[in-house]
């Protein structure tokens, strides 16, 4: 097992579902972009499951373009492309999501010109 933290944005507003057995459970993309110095950027899809109190709360929480750091198991998911071709996807499953507030833009000082301390 590989536990590792993916930063990113999200690329689609998580919906909330249900498993066969009852349990709720949400999928999202994240894509994470790396720009090495003088190269070109790079992005990586990472598909993040969410089960049972956090499939509900980040379904509440997180919208389409939100910065994330998501941390959870990592595993490499192999399928059948409709072409007949083999297709590969790293898949997460979440064991916790959070908003990150890195490039977040500073919110104005209030009216009045005061500062808040």
């Amino acid at each position: 097992m590989i536990t590792a933290t993916v930063t990113g944005n999200v690329g689609k507003t998580p919906e909330l579902r249900t498993t066969s057995g009852g349990k709720p459970m949400t999928t999202f993309g994240v894509a994470s972009t790396y720009k090495r110095k003088g190269g070109e950027p790079t992005t990586t899809w990472v598909d993040v499951v969410c089960f049972d109190e956090a499939a509900e709360a980040v379904c509440e929480s997180l919208n389409k373009g939100d910065r994330v750091m998501v941390t959870g198991r990592v595993e490499l998911e192999r399928y059948q492309k409709k072409d007949g071709g083999e297709g590969q996807s790293l898949r997460m499953i979440a064991d916790d999501v959070a908003l990150s507030v890195r490039f977040r833009k500073q919110e104005s000082a209030p009216a009045g010109g005061s500062e808040p301390w």
